[in-house]
């Protein structure tokens, strides 16, 4: 299948081997760019990547006198794979770790002669090889010079280890900044003082992959721990943090990063994004790259993102996704755009992407996270004279939102920015013209050094924004009311190492609220931000002090809602208290929907006083007026008459919704069929219609719907089989979804066993 521009998709059936060499050629646009700049010629190079390979002497096989002739390869992959920690991904290729030796052997049709024959392999790397700019590279093998090669070496070599009659194996070492992708391998034998006898043979074992190395201290990926390593490199399974700072878990995510083709799509993307073979040295480009090709807002990249009450019939709904290697299959076997993806999912697959070629990463989850659109770093609600919210000219505050980081050294930047880099593929801001986002060094974003590169000020207001809220008069005048200095940027959450538990990442974004440390990054910040000549911090004194919460803080799907609004008069005089209490319901991204409830209050309060109220909000009240995300937010208003105090906060949560239960066997061994099952309880006091059941994970890819409606208090069982390929750790993840409420999950670990 081919895309605009020449390019080609392999095609992701059946074939264990990626890349198949016929798709390699033409995977960047100068071809393009000669038919539409028709007039160019004369001033670049309009050579095609088909013509220049077909004009490079050392690509194009020979076969002349008594120089070796190579009988059989072996890439030893096997051996290499557990050495190099790539054993598990399903392909047929080749795949090593750069700055580690890997082995290989080959067999001629004659004996080796190590006084007169000479040997040299040969690596192409991308579409236009070139000895000169290093992507044709050109390795000597001294047959009589047998040693063994260092880790971490720093430059490409191939090492004798053994020569027998016919027989001769090699090491082949590559630098800890070898550019990171496919390589064709070619030998090349001759005659010593024979210009007659020469062969160059391209190697039929499909290209070597190679790929960043997070166990070599001398790659910029490299992580010191192992168990690190293991978590953000090796782990195919994961948890995503999703619901709101009241009440949020783990939803079960299959990364896949070995699973076909998950590797073959991250280098296609880059191809796709004619990203030049001098950057793919460092992870800088693969990220940035990767970010902005995993939606598909400027280009033809993996996923559509979209946030609507609706979507249309017989697609696939964001919370429908249990997993990464679906949607790479679905992107890669359709030539198309995946429909549909929201943050968690751009999340999941770059996390697949970039684990499949080597740079650790993880997702991570800020619940009540900021999207400042003006560069104002703050966040901006409006509220109209009788308190009601002005819902389109309010900034949003996502109940949570995911994004992912991942650990490398920036020498692009001063020191000290090295580590976890936050970085972000769901279409918000644009950067640098494209919708992406980072990587950003986490570290910035902590001590407000919003000038650096990339996107930190975005960053920044995501985690650290001040919430402020204003009055709007009927002529559309406006004045502060209030400001939230700890409104946003709470409980950040990635999944702990060796674990399912939430790890809190907060400390790492932000100093604690109300320290001196984090008074002095605001102002810092504050001199960069598109208010920084409005002074907008005055405040009155708090002649009185209020709270509002939820009792209890976590609600179920169907049960009532109470919100306790208590306030406490300090002063010695009494006063007047007016305000308004409402809940909206709202999409997670905290954009409101349709009015609930709303309820005017009205309080004299005595000299040091205290007054509470309770406001209720019944099942029946609010159950038809919720979208699929179940969120609802509540905005509060107070103003205390005869001073110039007011009180205003806004925060939503999400309903909690009822799991799915997946049993499987105890004794589950490896290429033996297994039966399993799910079942699901309807606890939410409606009717469930059209409901599917969809199951993903290394021996499983199914969907299964359920014919009839579910009823409040019955039970619907569906039963699966697997056939799990390795033995190992294994964990199986379901998502039930239904016109009424969707992302209900489930999910299911074991050990597999040999047989």
């Amino acid at each position: 299948m081919t895309r605009a521009g020449g390019r080609t998709r392999p095609s992701s059936s059946h074939s264990t081997t990626l890349r198949p060499e016929k798709h390699r050629y033409f995977t960047r646009s100068r071809l393009k760019r000669a038919v539409i700049f028709n007039d160019q010629d004369g001033r670049i190079n309009l050579t095609s990547d088909e013509e220049h390979r077909h004009k490079t002497e050392l690509l194009k096989p020979l076969d002349r006198g008594k120089a070796l002739k190579v009988t059989h390869v072996n890439v030893q992959k096997e051996e290499n794979g557990l050495r190099h920690h790539t054993f598990d991904y399903q392909v047929d290729n080749l795949m090593v770790r750069r700055g580690w030796p890997f082995t290989m052997s080959f067999d001629f049709d004659r004996d080796v002669d190590v006084n007169n024959d000479r040997i040299r392999l040969q690596l192409a790397y991308g579409s236009r090889p070139q000895f000169t700019k290093g992507t044709l590279l050109r390795l000597d093998v001294h047959l009589k010079n047998k040693s063994k090669p260092s880790l971490g070496s720093n430059k490409f070599a191939a090492n004798v280890y053994k020569v027998s009659g016919r027989h001769l194996s090699l090491t082949a070492t590559t630098p800890p900044d070898a550019f990171v992708g496919p390589y064709a391998l070619f030998l090349e034998t001759r005659r010593r003082g024979d210009k007659s006898s020469k062969r160059r043979q391209k190697l039929k074992t499909g290209e070597v992959y190679i790929l960043f190395n997070t166990w070599c201290e001398d790659d910029v990926v490299y992580v010191k721990d192992e168990e690190e390593r293991r978590e953000y490199v090796m782990n195919e399974h994961g948890r995503i943090w999703r619901g709101s700072a009241l009440s949020n878990e783990g939803t079960p995510w299959y990364y896949g990063q070995f699973d076909r083709p998950v590797l073959e799509a991250a280098i296609f993307l880059m191809d796709s994004a004619d990203v030049k073979y001098s950057a793919r040295r460092g992870p800088i480009a693969f990220v940035r790259t990767l970010s902005a090709m995993t939606n598909s807002n400027d280009d033809d990249g993996v996923l559509v993102g979209r946030w609507t009450k609706t979507y249309p019939k017989g697609c696939t709904l964001p919370t429908d996704w249990t997993g990464s290697v679906k949607i790479l299959n679905k992107f890669m076997s359709e030539n198309k755009p995946v429909e549909f993806g929201q943050c968690w999912v751009f999340a999941g697959v770059i996390t697949s992407l970039l684990r499949a070629l080597g740079i650790p990463t993880r997702c991570v989850t800020n619940f009540s996270s900021a999207h400042d659109r003006d560069s104002s770093m703050t966040i901006d609600n409006h509220f109209d004279e009788n308190n009601q919210p002005i819902k389109w000219m309010n900034d949003s505050v996502w109940n949570y939102h995911v994004w992912n980081e991942s650990y490398f050294k920036r020498p692009d930047l001063p020191e000290g920015y090295d580590g976890w880099q936050a970085h972000d593929a769901t279409p918000q801001e644009v950067s640098e013209g494209v919708m992406r986002c980072g990587p950003s060094p986490v570290k910035a974003v902590k001590l407000g050094h919003v000038y650096l590169n990339y996107d930190v000020p975005f960053v920044f207001s995501e985690v650290n924004g001040d919430k402020v809220m204003w009055k709007v008069s009927e002529d559309g005048d406006m004045e502060v009311v209030d400001i939230d200095t700890h409104a946003v940027g709470k409980y950040i959450s990635t999944k702990a190492v060796g674990s399912n538990l939430r790890h809190d990442l907060t400390l790492e974004y932000k100093y604690p609220d109300g320290s001196k440390e984090e008074a002095d990054v605001l102002k810092l910040v504050h001199q960069y931000s598109s208010r920084a000549d409005n002074d907008i911090y005055n405040k009155p004194n708090e002649d009185v002090e209020f709270r509002i919460a939820m009792t209890p803080p976590i609600v179920g799907f169907g049960e009532k809602i109470m919100i306790e609004i208590h306030a406490l008069n300090k002063s010695k005089v009494k006063c007047k208290i007016k305000g308004r209490v409402t809940l909206t319901s709202c999409y997670y991204t905290g954009v409101l929907d349709k009015d609930i409830k709303s309820l005017p209050f009205y309080e004299t309060m005595l000299p040091k006083s205290e007054h509470s109220f309770r406001f209720d909000v019944s099942p029946h009240e609010y159950l038809n007026k919720l979208n699929l995300d179940a969120c609802v937010m509540v905005n509060a208003i107070f103003n205390v008459e005869g001073t110039k105090q007011n009180f205003a906060r806004s925060f939503s949560f999400s309903l909690l919704k009822p799991n799915l239960i997946i049993k499987v066997p105890k004794d589950i061994k490896v290429k033996e069929e297994t039966s399993g099952s799910v079942q699901f309880t309807n606890s939410v006091g409606i009717n469930l219609t059209s409901a599917t059941i969809h199951l993903e994970g290394p021996c499983i890819s199914s969907t299964r719907e359920i014919s009839k409606p579910i009823k409040p208090g019955e039970s619907v069982k569906i039963h699966f089989k697997i056939c799990p390929r390795r033995t190992g750790y294994c964990e199986i993840n379901a998502k039930l979804t239904s016109d009424q409420l969707t992302d209900i999950d489930g999910s299911a670990s074991f050990q597999i066993f040999k047989s």
